[in-house]
């Protein structure tokens, strides 16, 4: 029975930036404009969006940024142990009805979880943007059994896709928890500074302007789109723009030799950096498509697709579970057959020319579909039944 007061639900976010702390922003953002609720944020004291938040924020994670890699591990490791622990005994203290992971160090579980499910007085409760971690960070086999546990342990499990939820029943087998889709909304950012636009004027002669955007990480598959543009697209200039120096990942200069091996180095412009939030709506507005030729084992939601629909920008994809699975449905632009070169350079000639007749109609559509305030509805539906 829900309690006869609001839903105390405190929200856990161990990393300062990115898709997913974003993600928890905007959820967080509606959520506190519901009655049953009453939500607050644990997070690092530099969150990237507490300065715009509405709702309760308790900075009070151990912050593990460090511009010094080496520190940065040290730290990152350090958070696993310090940050559930610190998140827990703040929950506890407030009386929290559910605690609801938006990130979740499941290698340190077996230190936390007793303080997690002691008593029965919090519900665990998860979104699982990413099934499973896609690189370990010390054991493999340690990590698996400790993330199947912690999804087991749940009493709700949030997702973005259908895909997403038999990949969860799959890995995680039978369990107590209720997996419940819940879709990503757009990704608004607001207009700023014209210089990423000032730059792209050197380039407006070009037929077709293309985007590769995010943090550049091997599922992404990059390297495959170049490979497809020297397959013979003169007539194509492409931006990355990015961070890149992910741990276990390939570094930005992989892919600039590539380029140059292949003959692209005209046809590329590199932004090596964070984007800040000021130049994200230049950029898209800039571009006539945005290119997400992900590996097919990425079974995720993008971040940067919430973007391109925010603005209305086709896409090019590869036949990931859950790009494929939104594509069935909605007009958004084009799908290779598969993440080979020469695949997504064929449906890199079907997106250029459906650009130009403004074939993609897809958007408004997905738009009224895909909103916080749905998913906000959808989130809360799924607290009553649990608790």
């Amino acid at each position: 029975m829900p309690p006869a007061s609001k839903i105390k639900v405190a929200f856990y976010c161990f990393f300062p930036g990115g898709g997913i702390g974003q993600y928890t922003h905007e959820l967080l953002s509606q959520l506190m404009c519901l009655e049953s609720l009453s939500v607050s944020l644990y997070c690092p004291p530099n969150f990237e969006w507490l300065d715009k938040a509405k709702y309760e924020t308790h900075p009070v994670l151990f912050q593990i940024s460090s511009s010094q890699p080496l520190i940065r591990k040290m730290k990152f490791l350090m958070g696993q142990w310090i940050n559930p622990n610190r998140f827990l005994h703040h929950a506890v203290k407030s009386k929290a009805h559910i605690v609801h992971f938006s990130n979740f160090n499941h290698l340190t579980y077996p230190a936390w979880k007793i303080l997690a499910l002691r008593n029965g007085q919090l519900k665990q409760v998860c979104t699982a943007h990413d099934v499973k971690r896609a690189v370990k960070i010390l054991n493999r086999k340690w990590e698996t059994k400790q993330l199947r546990q912690f999804y087991k342990d749940c009493r709700l499990i949030f997702v973005h896709s259908e895909s997403q939820k038999k990949e969860l029943k799959a890995f995680a087998g039978e369990g107590n928890y209720q997996t419940v889709i819940v879709p990503h909304g757009p990704y608004d950012f607001s207009k700023g500074h014209h210089s990423i636009q000032i730059k792209r004027k050197q380039v407006d002669t070009v037929v077709s302007k293309g985007l590769f955007f995010g943090n550049i990480r091997d599922e992404k598959n990059l390297d495959g789109l170049l490979k497809a543009i020297a397959l013979g697209s003169d007539n194509i200039h492409l931006t990355v723009a990015g961070a890149s120096g992910i741990a276990g990942h390939k570094n930005i200069d992989y892919y600039k030799d590539q380029a140059k091996s292949l003959g692209l180095t005209k046809n590329i412009t590199w932004i090596n950096s964070h984007v800040p939030e000021d130049q994200v709506a230049n950029l898209f507005q800039s571009t006539d498509w945005v290119a997400l030729p992900y590996k097919i084992k990425f079974t995720s939601q993008s971040g940067v697709f919430s973007i391109a629909t925010h603005y209305s920008t086709p896409m090019l994809i590869t036949p990931a579970p859950t790009f494929k699975e939104i594509f069935a449905s909605y007009s958004l632009g084009e799908m290779a057959c598969d993440e080979t070169p020469e695949k997504i350079q064929i449906a890199l000639k079907k997106l250029a020319n459906g650009v130009k007749t403004s074939k993609y109609d897809g958007f408004a559509n997905y738009q009224s579909h895909h909103t916080w305030e749905s998913n906000a509805s959808i989130t809360q539906a799924a607290y009553l039944e649990a608790i």
